[in-house]
């Protein structure tokens, strides 16, 4: 029986063709360290590294590649932020269905924050902003798109208000890019955190955050030391992206991604056409099905690939393990990292079972999940 993979918002599969080929071919034949080792080798793996900054930057808006600085991924980006700007002197803004890479170092730092109010579908209400901003709020950080929901915010208009007040604007793109468009020169948004592994294709413990210019100066590093760069000084240097990159990079990972960014943005539409598609159809399968109850973002407002379900007939971990083990098809269950989603979705403490489609999911696996889910519920 064939694999169906449907949990693309954890990690996407199967990859862009070629990436392991690509880190294979890094780990045997060219393994250098840039700005450590003295030889032909090192110089196209920095021009590499310059285009995938360049095509991220491109990605979100940003007019400056320098300012893009990988890490292992969106939590780590997270962190960097948010203990490096902020403190317990500080308010911030954040939505009520943040994922944990927000909500836990907003609360072990003693960050004091507030949530602005989704709908029952999990979109912010953006009228409800204002009222929450106080003299010391300093920052929106926001879920671009629910990993729970499926829901993708207005990017746009929650800049517009952060810039209106002089707040900065952070957004937690883990599951927003490729899918949603951000413009982070025009609407002033100060940071946008990526991860590698997922929309992007690339293997996991690839990520890291597009910065402002401005901004990517003024975070002190996360992790401070050598950088190959300005060696001779004792002070962490000044210079982009060295500042936020010290001690040696994924190499590996980040090339693979370099080529997995290249794949995408060659085949940007079919892949975002694609995820319509699929996730159309497993809507409407989803909703057909005695006993299963679609939570989140609606078909007709704008979601990506994920949707969450849960059932008054049959726990949804039974459900889950019957998937995998009798037809082998992959979900996840429980909640997702994210309690406050479920919180404000009504699906706390027992979470959701989640699918997600992703770009080379097919119209047969789709239709084959919703028979076997139809046959689990009747059983």
């Amino acid at each position: 029986m064939k694999r169906i993979y449907l949990d693309n918002a954890a990690t996407s599969f199967p990859k862009a063709p070629g990436v392991g080929d690509v880190m294979k071919s890094f780990m045997e034949e060219s393994c250098t360290n840039i700005n450590r080792t003295s030889g032909a080798g090192e110089f196209p793996i920095f021009e590499r590294l310059f285009g995938l900054r360049s095509a991220i930057a491109g990605l979100v808006g940003l007019g400056t590649p320098e300012s893009v600085c990988f890490s292992s991924g969106v939590t780590e980006s997270l962190n960097l932020v948010i203990k490096g700007l902020f403190s317990s002197n500080d308010h911030i803004l954040v939505s009520s269905c943040e994922h944990n890479s927000v909500m836990r170092p907003l609360v072990q730092m003693g960050i004091p924050f507030s949530r602005i109010p989704c709908d029952e579908e999990g979109f912010i209400i953006t009228d409800r902003i204002e009222e929450l901003i106080r003299p010391n709020t300093r920052a929106m950080v926001i879920c671009a798109a629910g990993n729970v929901t499926g829901a993708i915010q207005d990017v746009e208009k929650i800049a517009q208000i952060a810039d209106k007040h002089g707040l900065l604007t952070f957004f937690d793109a883990a599951q927003a890019i490729p899918y949603v468009k951000f413009d982070m020169d025009r609407l002033n948004i100060a940071g946008v955190v990526f991860s590698g592994h997922k929309g992007l294709l690339g293997p996991e413990g690839t990520g890291g955050a597009a910065l402002r210019k401005d901004i990517a100066l003024r975070i002190p590093p996360l992790v401070s030391g050598g950088t190959g760069s300005q060696s001779d000084l004792e002070d962490v240097p000044i210079t982009l992206p060295d500042r936020l990159e010290a001690g040696t990079q994924n190499l590996p990972g980040l090339m693979a991604l370099a080529h997995s960014v290249d794949y995408v943005l060659g085949h940007l539409d079919r892949i975002r056409g694609n995820e319509r598609l699929m996730t159309g159809l497993l809507f409407k399968g989803l909703q057909k099905i005695k006993g299963i109850k679609v939570v989140g973002a609606g078909i007709d407002r704008p979601r990506t690939s994920v949707i969450s379900v849960t059932s008054d007939r049959k726990d949804i971990a039974e459900i889950a393990a019957v998937l995998s083990d009798k037809y082998r098809i992959e979900t996840r269950v429980g909640l997702h990292c994210s309690p406050s989603s479920h919180r404000t979705m009504g699906t706390f403490p027992t979470g959701t079972l989640r699918f997600s489609p992703g770009p080379f999911t097919s119209e047969n696996e789709i239709s084959t999940t919703l028979k076997a889910l139809e046959e689990t519920m009747n059983a």
